[in-house]
């Protein structure tokens, strides 16, 4: 019994030294890992400073560059509009008051054609439709009608607005006559000589420069 004893404390000492041992070795080991991995970690900062800096400047020039392309559309904007006002008052004044009405300037010839512009308010259309019904100009409005269908429904589709309204279905209509052909219009009536409202229309007359090289 004591052999036996004596045997288990013999192993226990033996295991004690031994885990001793192991233990400061691995801690030597673990040390070195610690240091390796604080210095990896260090890196990966730098890196991340690196980046979020470069991450930093590449934000600040997208917004440079939003603030210079909203300058640069303003700048055209007020030079379109510079020129419209040149070439539709500027050029024109200056060439009547020269009494001509078309010039060749340096290969560039200059020539004075009169203009209409229109855009009905909004407030304005019922009476300006209306008047053109009345005086049978109808011709020139387009009627819009928009209308939503479910899943099934193309027969109901293909019907006019008045089957539709019986069957319950409720269209949109969009009255409008196009900018250009009201233009046009405009123009030719005004050519001939016929009334026109165009305060109603919306609309003015005046002489624009077109300039083209020869």
């Amino acid at each position: 019994m004591k052999k036996i004893f004596s045997a288990v404390c013999h192993g226990a000492a033996e295991s004690k030294k031994t885990e001793g041992y192991n233990f400061n070795k691995g801690g030597s080991i673990m040390n070195e890992l610690f240091e390796t991995m604080v210095a990896d970690a260090s890196a990966f900062d730098n890196v991340n400073a690196k980046k979020g800096s470069e991450l930093s400047s590449l934000i600040r020039h997208s917004q440079q560059l939003s603030n210079q392309i909203k300058e640069a559309e303003q700048h055209l904007k007020d030079l379109k509009a510079t020129r419209h006002k040149t070439d539709t008052e500027s050029i024109p004044a200056l060439m009547q008051e020269m009494g001509m009405d078309s010039i060749t300037v340096e290969g560039n010839k200059v020539q004075l054609k009169p203009f209409v512009h229109a855009s009905i308010p909004q407030d304005r259309k019922g009476e300006a439709f209306d008047w053109l019904r009345s005086i049978g100009e109808s011709d020139i409005i387009k009627n819009d009608v928009t209308v939503s269908f479910s899943m099934g429904e193309d027969n109901i589709a293909k019907s006019v607005i008045a089957d539709l309204e019986e069957k319950g279905v409720n269209p949109s209509s969009k009255t409008h006559i196009h900018p250009m052909t009201l233009k046009s219009w405009l123009s030719d009536r005004i050519k001939e000589g016929k009334d026109v409202d165009l305060e109603m229309f919306g609309a003015y007359v005046g002489t624009t420069a077109t300039i083209r090289k020869g």
